[in-house]
């Protein structure tokens, strides 16, 4: 009987050992699981955290890109206007030498172009300025000067025909002439009215950028011509043939 009831003890014991490394080992797997999934979510954390700063990068250089974006539009808004205002006051200035196709003024994207027929400046073969011519460069000139952080840039065209006789010692070809002309236009913008002379220059086209065909009087009368660009500081000023394509005549 104590036999027996010692065995039963013992496989009491045994059972009860066999059920508590059972439910301990349960236990422990389920501990082991939950602290990898902890570390998986801690992994995952970091990774957003990373990503949410990434993104808060993102959108700051976005925040600033979108301010200098509109500032650099408002400032090109503000130069459009100023722009706009020059040519306004010129179209008015020079409303009678318009209407009489002498002059003409046109806005070429952000710039603007005063057209002049020699005829209204020099005299035939000269490069001497007309007192009729001055009076348009005063007008002119008044109104440029008042574009600040623009340039200004003078450029003098012929037609094709060639410089003969007594006058070809003064000016050997189209070269000369369209320089000495420009040159003078410059000079007077400098001297007269008074325009800093660092956003000035003059250019010579001679008869390689004709407006019309040479081949008649009225074609070879457009082709000669002083044009007045105002454009950006700082940047080159375009040929009529790179801008003849965008160039829209001012109404």
């Amino acid at each position: 009987m104590v036999k027996w009831i010692i065995g039963l003890l013992l496989l009491l014991l045994v059972a009860g050992g066999a059920l508590g490394y059972w439910l301990f080992g349960s236990q422990k797997q389920e501990l082991e699981a939950t602290h990898e999934q902890l570390m998986e979510a801690r992994q995952d954390a970091a990774e957003y955290r990373r990503r949410a700063a990434d993104l808060d990068a993102i959108r700051a250089r976005l925040e600033r890109s979108s301010a200098e974006l509109q500032e650099e539009v408002a400032k090109k808004e503000n130069e459009l206007a100023r722009l706009h205002s020059a040519q306004d006051e010129l179209l008015s200035e020079l409303e009678q030498e318009i209407a009489d196709k002498q002059v003409q003024v046109e806005q070429i994207r952000d710039q603007l172009r005063v057209e002049m027929v020699d005829e209204v400046l020099f005299d035939s073969g000269e490069s001497a300025l007309k007192p009729e011519g001055i009076a348009i460069l005063r007008k002119v000139g008044s109104v440029l000067k008042k574009a600040e952080g623009r340039t200004i840039e003078v450029q003098g065209h012929t037609d094709n025909v060639p410089i003969r006789g007594a006058l070809a010692q003064k000016y050997p070809t189209n070269w000369e002439l369209s320089a000495a002309r420009a040159t003078n236009v410059v000079r007077f913008l400098q001297d007269e009215v008074d325009i800093d002379p660092s956003v000035l220059s003059a250019a010579a086209r001679s008869e390689y950028q004709p407006r019309a065909s040479n081949d008649t009087e009225e074609g070879r009368r457009q082709n000669r011509r002083i044009e007045i660009l105002l454009g950006p500081g700082g940047s080159a000023l375009p040929t009529r043939a790179s801008t003849a394509a965008t160039e829209q005549p001012v109404p």
